[in-house]
């Protein structure tokens, strides 16, 4: 990294227009914006579907998911390692997409949003953003990106919280819900 790269990282909860912003910032300061383009990379080097790979992005698997991706390896292991894709546990995925955020960072300004990429690029110099939003809105915008009725909206938003949480705890080490405390309560002081 040379002094003249630009790293965001901007953390944010759904509903809060995070990839909007950072579409808007890549424009902006004329840097590229990276977020679908982790997912396909990592999906392309573990040679598994995009689709396996935003299933289990940001949220911890299940008991009894992580038991079935050990099925393979139980039931016929010669079978399992001579085949062309490779579905990691959860600390597997986290690595993988590590390395491919640190490599994109290691080669000159960007813009991350999410995948605990402020502890992924903490040896980078970077500007670090938690995105909030009201409640309410929050519940407006999901309700227009995945067509739900209000009450599935909310319900979506807070399992999508506790996930997010769950997984900022377990591989950043970082509490999320203190930083959207944190963050809400700069924001009150400076708005005063």
């Amino acid at each position: 990294m040379t002094d003249k790269q630009l790293i965001v990282t901007i953390s944010h909860q759904l509903g809060c227009r995070g990839s909007e912003l950072g579409q808007r910032l890549s424009e902006q300061l004329g840097i590229p914006f990276f977020d679908r383009e982790i997912l396909v990379k990592v999906a392309n080097e573990l040679n598994l579907a995009e689709s396996v790979v935003e299933g289990r992005e940001e949220r911890l698997s299940g008991f009894w998911q992580s038991l079935y991706r050990m099925a393979p390896v139980l039931s016929d292991l010669v079978e399992w390692l001579s085949s062309q894709s490779f579905e990691p546990d959860d600390q597997g995925l986290f690595q993988v997409e590590s390395e491919c955020i640190v490599r994109i960072a290691e080669h000159g300004s960007g813009i991350f949003l999410g995948r605990c990429g402020r502890y992924v690029l903490r040896s980078h110099r970077c500007l670090f953003n938690i995105l909030h939003a009201d409640p309410a809105d929050r519940v407006h915008r999901a309700q227009q990106l995945f067509c739900l009725e209000t009450g599935d909206a909310k319900e979506l938003i807070a399992k999508n919280d506790r996930d997010r949480a769950a997984y900022m705890r377990t591989f950043a080490r970082e509490d999320w819900q203190r930083h959207h405390v944190e963050s809400l309560l700069a924001r009150k002081t400076v708005s005063r």
